[in-house]
């Protein structure tokens, strides 16, 4: 998670935790969740949340609870771990898994785009395409052209 990711998770905890205050634009103050914080007094919030070095840290003043907020999230609530979690691989999979750059990148051989995309191992075209549908391998259409020639020219020579 980024800092500014952090930060949205934060303010969204304020009907979840008690006694919540936002201090500042990177700080934050509410009851611990770890250890109550008080069963005598339910107004202490002695749990922050603070930034430090490009991400949120939490620490109880009361428990000694000590982590980087992700974590905190993690484990006492989870769903709004999850949720952002879900939310970033949404924001970061087009770029992670964008397989259209191989074809674009110096030394690549069409040998290592035979193997990577399957076709050395089908020398049946129809099935060699129904597993690349299967894996859910989404290509430009000149890419697929490409590969549609390898091939042809693969299985042929056998």
């Amino acid at each position: 998670m980024s800092l500014h990711e952090e930060m949205i998770a934060a303010d969204g905890l304020q009907y979840e935790v008690r006694n919540y205050r936002k201090k500042n634009q990177y700080s934050w103050n509410w009851s611990c969740n770890v250890c109550g914080d008080s069963a005598t007094n339910l107004r202490k919030a002695r749990f922050w949340v603070d930034a430090k070095q490009q991400s949120l840290v939490c620490h109880c003043f009361n428990c000694g609870y000590s982590a980087p907020f992700t974590m905190y999230l993690r484990d006492y609530h989870a769903h709004a771990h999850e949720s952002f979690r879900r939310s970033t691989i949404k924001d970061s999979a087009p770029t992670i898994f964008d397989l259209d750059r191989i074809f674009n990148r110096k030394g690549v051989s069409d040998d290592t785009l035979a193997h990577i995309f399957y076709v050395d191992k089908y020398p049946d075209r129809k099935q060699w395409l129904d597993t690349l549908v299967q894996k859910k391998i989404k290509l430009k259409k000149y890419n697929i052209n490409r590969l549609i020639q390898l091939h042809g020219v693969k299985h042929v020579k056998e």
